[in-house]
């Protein structure tokens, strides 16, 4: 006990040392005997803090693995510790937040860490107890900031192509939770994760909604295989931010869409071969897509008089969330330059993710938030010939309705020959055998959305790692007095919505 106390506190320490000041240059500097030194202009700086400048200087390969291995053993311990035979036969490490702030504090300020992990190392070792720990924390408002900050480095590294590529591995872990049994690779298990946080997360993770569908469209295009159960789940969510509860819930509700057409079209376009469970569920659900493509104004006015009627108070307001997003997207060039996408000759453009994730200081450190704020009072959203006109631009439903217009018929007349008796197998095989090169539009271009730090981000991760150290240090003997704080808020409730 008092060996992991001894961990908990210096990680708490490692974490304060590396908060404050400014971060250091991530260039060695050598003295004339070939030994790495501080020079004399950046010490002299205000701010200058010797901590940040020798974290982002580590360079030695067999260093950077050596601290991976450190957070992968570490890290682990948050689910092994509870998938013992024994109770209690494995001691568990309460330290898992200061961890992963010490992580994220490499991946932002050693860039050769982060290009050492995603190249050498198997980032999916990683990812596992991330995953795990969103999972189990999506109900619990006191950790809140553990989601956030684990969606922070999920879309830091989604930016990148190896990180993609490297989920394809197979995942046969089995984690101590009620995740859905499915047989895929980690890619499936990012996604199932990141479904289950929205359509069954305390309703503060809204926000975070953006986030999520963010780090499945940059993974997709690089996706091989999916599993069934990742397949329907995706379209599921299709189904759910396409439904007029959700559609009419604001003027920009329709940008979930936008998001998870963009994740169909990538793996239509490029991981044809290999997804036919996804392919198929698309054509199960035709409906949903052919409701979309067929919307019009009295249709759309139709249906959100149906759902809200004359109500002032809606269960969920887009335009309110929108204020409080977590990102929002700027398309950029290589060089980092604002550019327009209707430069079709580039088959690569990255997007430039700025995170405003101000809004959730408040929430950090609550012991038990007040969320009966899941409803919002006012007049509700109705739709307008500008909106529709907008939405119809949006959403990139021409890959899709093609795939569905080719492959429809095809289903449908081999029903047909077998007098509706067909086992869903067969369509399987008949899809992973069928080709759709000449009848989709050309390959658009893939967008990456890349995370890019600002202000907010520095001041969210400070309030967070100051209300962690407040929370653990609060018991047995209080060390912090509540009342005095005004980096962030201390909130206590005694449930959740």
């Amino acid at each position: 006990d008092t060996h992991v106390r001894l961990v908990e506190l210096s990680a708490q320490l490692l974490c304060v040392l590396l908060d404050c000041g400014l971060p250091g240059s991530p260039e060695p500097v050598t003295n004339e005997d070939g030994e790495p030194v501080v020079e004399f202009d950046e010490a002299a700086r205000g701010g200058f803090n010797i901590f940040r400048t020798l974290l982002a200087r580590i360079d030695s390969g067999r260093e950077l693995s050596f601290i991976f291995k450190g957070f992968v053993r570490l890290l682990r311990n948050v689910y092994e510790s509870q998938n013992t035979y024994l109770p209690n036969s494995k001691a568990k490490l309460e330290c898992f937040q200061e961890l992963l702030v010490l992580f994220w504090k490499l991946l932002e300020e050693n860039p050769l860490f982060t290009n050492h992990i995603l190249t050498q190392c198997d980032t999916n070792e990683v990812i596992v107890p991330i995953c795990y720990l969103m999972y189990q924390s999506r109900r619990d408002p006191a950790r809140i900031g553990l989601v956030h900050i684990c969606t922070f480095v999920l879309l830091k590294l989604s930016g990148e192509r190896s990180f993609g590529v490297n989920l394809n591995k197979p995942f046969l872990k089995r984690l101590p939770c009620d995740l859905p049994l499915f047989s895929g690779s980690h890619a499936d298990l990012v996604t199932i994760t990141l479904h289950k946080l929205i359509v069954n997360g305390a309703y503060k993770l809204v926000p975070l909604y953006s986030c999520f569908i963010t780090v499945i469209c940059n993974i997709s295009p690089y996706w091989r295989k999916m599993s069934l159960v990742a397949a329907v789940k995706l379209v599921n969510l299709f189904e759910l931010f396409s439904s007029p509860k959700f559609l009419y819930s604001g003027e920009n509700a329709h940008r979930h869409l936008a998001l998870l057409l963009e994740v169909f079209n990538n793996i239509i376009q490029y991981q044809f071969t290999g997804n036919q469970h996804m392919v198929y569920a698309i054509i199960r659900r035709k409906d949903s897509f052919g409701r979309l493509a067929s919307l019009t104004l009295p249709k759309a006015i139709a249906q959100c008089d149906k759902v809200y009627g004359d109500q002032t108070t809606t269960t969920y307001d887009a335009d309110a969330d929108a204020a409080k997003d977590i990102i929002s997207t700027t398309d950029v060039d290589g060089s980092g330059n604002p550019v327009g996408m209707s430069k079709k000759t580039s088959r690569y453009a990255s997007t430039d993710v700025t995170s405003a994730a101000s809004t959730a200081l408040s929430d950090v450190t609550s012991v038990g938030g007040d969320t009966n704020g899941s409803s919002v009072v006012g007049d509700h959203f109705v739709p307008t010939e500008e909106w529709l006109a907008e939405l119809k631009a949006t959403l990139p439903l021409e890959t899709v309705t093609r795939l569905l217009q080719h492959l429809v018929p095809v289903v449908d007349e081999m029903c047909a020959r077998k007098n509706g008796v067909v086992d869903e197998a067969e369509i399987l095989e008949m899809l992973q055998d069928v080709t759709m090169v000449g009848l989709l539009p050309v390959p658009h271009a893939i967008v990456i959305r890349k995370y890019q730090p600002n202000q907010y981000t520095a001041l969210w991760f400070t309030a967070f790692l100051w209300g962690v150290v407040f929370l653990r240090n609060q018991s047995p003997i209080p060390m912090f007095d509540g009342e005095a704080i005004e980096l962030f808020q201390v909130s206590v409730s005694q449930g959740d919505d």
